[in-house]
């Protein structure tokens, strides 16, 4: 019981929190949203002007055979004119609602993108990237239509009915309020469209997203799927999921067959039967005018169209509310958090004491560990698989925080760091290289501005001159998606010169040989030896071999540092980890050859 008291007031925070992300992009531009306004009144007044005219021609003139030239003329001239600029001034206004639109879209769709940008790691170890990229772009258009498809016909109808109903009771009273009955009744409608049909649009927005999750997914390991001829396993998962989202949309669509157009339709002609008997009454009593008559039907004929259309329009408003309630929650997701202090990596001094850490609660990952690694040194991390290898770089990255324990850069804790201080003083060459669809020399600036020096020293050090040289524009070459043009070594010296170029302190390296061919190994090997005495790193290392000139080597296990020196101190331990590790290693490769 409580439970559900707490989830209605979450939902209703949530709620009260997505309407009031929409409506600010209402008010923020209210010069627009004044033009528009202005727009539709005039439009509105333009629109109502010609059924009037209509009733004077036909009372004035026609019944009473009154065909005066001049005059006729001059009404012919006032209904075109009407008929016309209501017709402009509805363009004007469409266009200036479109307008606050897109600008409120642009606007959500660019902070969203910013806030994804600034999330923690943490977020993304459950995140489905289809599903963030359905969020951005999808639930953000649907936003759209909030303004263009509801907003502007909701407003625009309902000052034409309250145009309506000013003309019809200035035309007979008691014909106008037997129309009026019809909007108590819309509202009826509407009411059991919202609560019938939100489930359902709820729920087929939730599973538009896990088709997308589930084709982004299928795209990026298609070579996988195939290899392991899981196709067929694939179509039927996705065709369960698609199925699923075929029976939320037909829900929906039914509860909007039944309750929109069909239910106006039925109650306009109700209403409609109630005018023609009650000026059936006025005519037996001598006191109707043929032209009243005329302009209230003409009158109920757009009395009953707008109410149609709002209704309608519920449809994309129940569908924008759940998309922004999707692209709320995202919002509200806690961004990293970073300190604005001028504390900046001057040095490279590491020092670690007692750090600890867990993703789930009660499940340690790390234990306790302590180490100190002094500027332009190298430390070497190795251990099996799952010995915490990679969660202790992600923390020296400050992707996450300990759950015990201080991470010390020069001295300094380091979430006391910017976070462009830090970033611009560690860096970072992860196992897969991340390769941008643009040239390489815009992989290496990664939009930093550097000058061209500088990024043809980071290319130098990191042995990548032969290969820009042997393309066809060099530095300007475009790479294609994922750096196709380029060779999983040549991609992995890429990265090394994008972490070099931005001229770090310590640099980080995540297994950075561990896909590539022993000639490139070697390349990249020998641009790292270069830097040694210059750069602090941290090396997580699979191939022993390649780290036997560390300055100190700790292994992992199980999350605790079970042993640590040199490579020499480590083989003489007789029955040490490390040595039977790099054994193993070293009888495998001799069986290789």
């Amino acid at each position: 019981m409580q439970s559900d008291r707490s989830d209605r007031t979450k939902n209703n925070a949530a709620r009260r929190g997505t309407f009031k992300l929409l409506t600010d992009y209402i008010f923020r531009d209210k010069a627009l949203l004044t033009r528009a306004s202005l727009l539709l009144v005039l439009a509105t007044a333009a629109d109502v002007a010609g059924p009037i005219l209509g009733k004077i021609f036909i009372d004035d003139y026609l019944m009473l055979r009154n065909f005066d030239q001049q005059a006729l003329i001059i009404l012919l001239l006032l209904y075109l004119i009407s008929q016309v600029a209501a017709a402009w001034l509805r363009y004007q206004q469409t266009m200036r609602f479109t307008e606050m639109a897109l600008n409120a879209v642009q606007d959500i769709r660019q902070r969203v993108f910013v806030h994804v940008l600034k999330l923690p790691m943490a977020y993304f170890d459950h995140a489905r990237t289809g599903q963030l990229v359905s969020r951005i772009t999808n639930d953000t258009e649907a936003i759209k239509d909030l303004y263009v498809q509801f907003l502007s016909v909701v407003m625009g109808n309902l000052i034409l009915l309250i145009g309506i109903m000013v003309a019809m009771a200035l035309l007979d009273l008691q014909l106008m309020l037997a129309s009026m009955l019809l909007i108590p009744s819309v509202a009826g409608v509407i009411y059991l469209y919202e609560k019938f049909s939100g489930p359902a649009v709820q729920h087929a927005r939730h599973l538009r997203s896990e088709i997308n999750a589930g084709v982004s997914e299928s795209i990026a390991g298609m070579s996988v799927i195939q290899a392991s001829n899981q196709q067929q396993r694939f179509t039927q998962q996705f065709d369960e999921v698609n199925e699923d989202y075929y029976r939320a949309r037909m829900r929906s669509i039914k509860v909007s067959a039944i309750l929109l157009r069909p239910a106006i339709d039925l109650l306009s002609i109700s209403v409609l039967v109630a005018i023609i008997w009650m000026f059936g009454l006025q005519v037996t009593a001598g006191v109707a005018e043929v032209g009243v008559l005329y302009a209230f039907l003409s009158y109920l004929g757009r009395f009953t169209e707008p109410l149609a259309e709002v209704t309608q329009r519920f449809n994309l408003y129940q569908q924008a509310m759940v998309a922004g309630e999707r692209v709320y929650s995202l919002i509200n997701e806690t961004e990293q958090e970073y300190r604005d202090t001028p504390a900046h990596v001057s040095q490279g001094a590491i020092k670690v004491d007692n750090l600890q850490f867990a993703y789930q609660e009660n499940k340690p990952v790390l234990h306790g560990l302590n180490f100190s690694i002094q500027p332009g040194e190298l430390y070497a991390i190795v251990g099996h698989t799952g010995s915490g290898k990679s969660t202790l770089l992600s923390l020296l990255l400050n992707f996450y925080t300990p759950n015990a324990g201080t991470i010390r850069v020069d001295n300094q804790p380091l979430d006391q760091f910017s976070h462009d201080n830090l970033r611009g003083g560690i860096g970072l060459i992860p196992q897969e290289p991340f390769i941008i669809a643009g040239s390489l020399h815009d992989n290496i600036d990664m939009g930093h501005g550097l000058p061209d020096d500088a990024i043809q020293k980071a290319a130098e050090q990191a042995h990548l001159m032969d290969t820009i040289r042997q393309l066809p524009d060099g530095l300007n070459t475009a790479l294609g998606e994922r750096g196709m043009r380029l060779s999983t070594g040549q991609r992995q010296q890429l990265v090394i010169a994008r972490a070099l170029a931005a001229s770090p302190k310590i640099l980080l390296l995540d297994e950075a040989t561990a896909n590539v061919d022993s000639e490139t190994e070697q390349v990249i090997q020998r641009a790292l030896n270069e830097l040694r005495g210059q750069v602090t790193m941290v090396v997580i290392a699979h191939r022993l071999s390649t780290i036997h000139h560390a300055d100190q080597i700790l292994v992992l296990s199980h999350g605790e540092i079970v042993e640590r020196g040199n490579h020499p101190e480590l083989m003489a331990q007789p029955e040490g980890l490390y040595r039977s590790m790099y054994q193993l290693q070293q009888q495998a490769q001799r069986l290789e050859m």
